[in-house]
């Protein structure tokens, strides 16, 4: 086995996320998470200079998830200040309870 090879898998494990959370395939990232926890307890302290490649490609994507993660924070952020205004409207064009005279005077 290659000494590159971990981070290669390290790389390959963030793409995978990044695939994920693309396609909102959340309930698959907890055992993709527990993988690379396992990878990244294998791995030595310093790693070898054949690994410069995947750790940088790992970087990479590491900071793609940071964005892709953002993007989506925002979107949900966006959507749920949606619900708000959208209940505060139909809450305005609720009829008032309580309100009704018990009598009606007709001229």
């Amino acid at each position: 086995m290659s000494p590159a090879q971990p981070y290669e898998a390290l790389a390959r494990s963030l793409e995978r996320e990044l695939e994920l959370i693309g396609e909102g395939a959340h309930d698959e990232l907890a055992a993709l998470h527990a993988e690379r926890a396992a990878l990244l307890d294998g791995l030595p302290a310093v790693p070898p200079a054949e690994a410069r490649p995947a750790l940088q490609r790992a970087a990479l994507m590491n900071k793609r998830l940071e964005i892709e993660i953002l993007r989506r924070r925002e979107a949900l952020l966006a959507q749920a200040a949606n619900v708000g205004r959208v209940e505060r409207t139909a809450r305005g064009y609720a009829p008032t309870v309580g309100n009704h005279p018990h009598v009606q005077a007709t001229a």
